[in-house]
């Protein structure tokens, strides 16, 4: 049976899921593909190369640090969460890349980024095979609109993958991976409702990327959609979930790291107390 991963994002809410990878990775656990959206797809990076607690002292460490993420660099760069310092001064040099383990790991593992095609409004799906160049995919999956420069990848344009797919279990399912495990960040009976800035969206895009701006305002419709579908696999017993157990007040750009430690203790301890129901959902004849 092949077994495949989905990460979902939401920002710094996202270190629910460093808890869970971390959890996993205790245990050497491991799947046969990841698929991550957004920060779902920064978290996945540690996870394929097998650097347990590498999220962690990331985002822990530099929540406060104006070079990883402020208005600061958002009004000098155009980046929110400044591109250079985060997918290169941070892998390249503060807090290393394990570049050689993904190497051996990829095609036993393959990674998907998820990012947003800004021409056509649609979803663009990378399985990444050089981390070091294809950071920029990972950058391009992170990068929320009015929040980020549009990342040029190969002739496309791109941008937060959350937009068009943010919870891309039917790539996985195309990839043929017969049970898939979900983490989301958000608690049970969550539901997206509509982006309450798609008017600003409009201003700033839909002149130029009429699609894009489509695609945000209906993102709540589809979003939904997928978790109505998602409940669905769960009760085939096609998918496990993964999700907060409780909920904790965690905003997408928080810096306070007694509230981000919070959360990522509760990823950990959540995967930790559903481990066994997890081995279960795995080893039960589908």
């Amino acid at each position: 049976m092949s077994l495949g991963m989905v990460l979902e994002g939401g920002g710094m809410r996202g270190i629910y899921t460093a808890g869970v990878l971390d959890y996993f990775m205790d245990r050497d656990f491991y799947p046969d593909g990841v698929a991550g959206v957004s920060a779902g797809a920064c978290h996945g990076c540690s996870y394929v190369s097998k650097q347990r607690g590498r999220s962690y002292r990331i985002n822990l460490g530099y929540a406060r640090d104006p070079r990883y993420m402020s208005f600061r660099s958002l009004l000098l760069t155009g980046d929110y969460f400044g591109a250079r310092f985060a997918y290169h001064r941070i892998p390249e040099k503060l807090v290393p890349y394990d570049y050689e383990t993904f190497e051996k790991y990829k095609e036993l593992m393959p990674f998907y980024a998820v990012t947003t095609n800004v021409d056509t409004g649609k979803a663009e799906y990378f399985k990444i095979k050089d981390m070091r160049r294809e950071v920029e995919l990972v950058r391009a999956s992170a990068s929320l609109p009015l929040m980020a420069r549009i990342v040029g990848f190969d002739g496309k344009k791109l941008l937060d993958g959350g937009i068009a797919d943010s919870i891309p279990i039917d790539l996985m399912r195309r990839e043929k991976k017969k049970k898939n495990i979900v983490t989301l960040p958000q608690i049970e009976g969550y539901r997206k409702e509509k982006n309450s800035l798609s008017w600003l969206i409009d201003l700033v895009y839909k002149r130029r990327y009429p699609k894009l701006a489509e695609a945000v305002a209906e993102r709540h419709i589809g979003y939904n959609r997928t978790l109505d579908e998602l409940c669905e696999l769960e009760d085939r017993g096609e998918v496990f979930i993964l999700r907060p157990s409780r909920f904790v007040p965690v905003s997408r750009v928080e810096k306070d790291t007694k509230v981000l430690n919070k959360m990522y203790e509760l990823g950990y301890n959540d995967a930790e107390e559903s481990f066994g129901k997890l081995m279960e959902f795995i080893n039960t004849a589908h």
